[in-house]
């Protein structure tokens, strides 16, 4: 049966293609048809432009990096010697002494391990981590004496936290001693 229609369709091919459609029907299909934006068209120009921008960016944001947060970074990361005055006026005058000694201690202790572990900054930035965390504590009690009624028992606190420090400072002398000893054992080995 579809032969049958496909020669008919053959046949009578002329008189089906003597139709056309009229102009208003494909100026009716046009204004369906959704219109083309004119896309932005960017020059090398305004690429370098771009570029230009971004790198300027990227050169300030290191340069505060460097100049702001690294600075700060190394400032709490190395604690400095309590010998300050003003810490001295919020102690107590019975207490005065004994911080005076720990100051020293601890001031005297620092350069030591400082000039002990010169050949070796990761080992003293992991005991200057240690006593930051000791450092951290005396200054919250600090703050903590400026605002309590009860300042003597703060200020034992304070006083036995700056001893705690001139401890670990000592054993963390020790402990760079014992491994400066332990590897010049070891060099000596191979060689003796």
């Amino acid at each position: 049966m579809s032969s049958n229609l496909e020669k008919f369709v053959n046949r009578n091919r002329s008189e089906f293609d003597t139709e056309h459609p009229s102009n208003d029907v494909w100026s009716k299909i046009e204004k369906t048809l959704p219109v083309k934006k004119q896309a932005k068209v960017f020059s090398l120009r305004d690429i370098y432009k771009f570029s230009a921008a971004a790198a300027v960016l990227c050169i300030v944001l290191t340069s505060v990096y460097f100049i702001y947060i690294r600075q700060q970074k190394t400032e709490t990361a190395s604690v400095e010697p309590k010998t300050n005055t003003a810490e001295l006026k919020n102690i107590s005058p019975e207490y005065v002494a004994q911080a005076k000694q720990m100051f020293n201690a601890i001031e005297t202790r620092q350069e030591e391990l400082k000039e002990a572990t010169a050949d070796n900054p990761a080992l003293y930035k992991q005991f200057l981590d240690d006593l930051q965390l000791l450092d951290s504590t005396y200054n919250m009690l600090q703050r903590q004496a400026a605002q309590a009624a009860n300042k003597d028992v703060i200020m034992k606190a304070m006083l036995q936290n700056l001893q705690l420090q001139a401890e670990l400072l000592y054993r963390q002398l020790l402990i760079t001693n014992d491994i400066k000893k332990q590897t010049k054992q070891n060099n000596e080995l191979p060689n003796g």
